[in-house]
């Protein structure tokens, strides 16, 4: 099997480095999100492919996730060496360095969709692992898309975490957020018309 490095492709990587993991042993891949688009994608995505899929929802008192899990031992063995394993270790890929654009805009669309928020005239991400985030503002900057690398600390959040991590983010304004938002279309947001002028 070839894995072709086109929009589809990027899209699918990018929500996987956002929201998604892979467990060789079970043989699955699943990507977890509430938004319907973004679940809309990614079953598609799974069928396109070949690969059988089941969608879940989990409440607990901290709200509801949804998940999309694709059964491939294949997939998940390929992705794992693709981009690596766990939050903290997840990378780019070096081949979206010398891809064509249309895999970067749609790796840089799945990660923003995944792991990014819109706010007035900025668009910014965040990852628990410094390297990722590097990774994302290289291939905006591949794209002309120029950003701001910064680091966050919360004291406390939703779920009672003793040890939060720092955050590593990344903040698109101004004229690279227009520039943005006129090279990329986001599966998981409405966008842009609001916002970014």
């Amino acid at each position: 099997d070839k894995f072709i490095l086109n929009k589809e492709n990027g899209q699918f990587i990018g929500l996987f480095l956002a929201d998604g993991n892979a467990d060789i042993p079970s043989g699955y891949v699943q990507i977890c999100k509430n938004n319907d688009n973004v679940r809309d994608f990614v079953k598609k995505w799974f069928d396109k492919n070949n690969i059988k899929f089941k969608e879940d929802s989990k409440t607990t008192e901290t709200g509801t996730t949804t998940q999309v899990r694709g059964f491939s031992t294949l997939m998940a063995r390929f992705i794992t060496s693709l981009v690596g394993h766990g939050s903290e270790n997840k990378q780019v890929p070096s081949i979206a360095l010398t891809a064509p654009e249309e895999f970067i805009i749609g790796l840089i669309d799945g990660y923003i969709s995944g792991d990014g928020t819109i706010g007035d005239n900025n668009i910014e991400a965040s990852s628990c692992c410094p390297e990722l985030i590097e990774g994302i503002n290289m291939l905006c900057s591949k794209l002309g898309i120029f950003g701001k690398v910064f680091m966050s600390q919360l004291k406390k959040n939703n779920f009672g975490t003793k040890n939060i991590k720092p955050s590593h983010r990344l903040r698109i304004s101004a004229q690279w957020a227009k520039k943005f938002s006129e090279k990329v279309t986001l599966l998981g947001m409405l966008l842009y018309d609001n916002h970014i002028k």
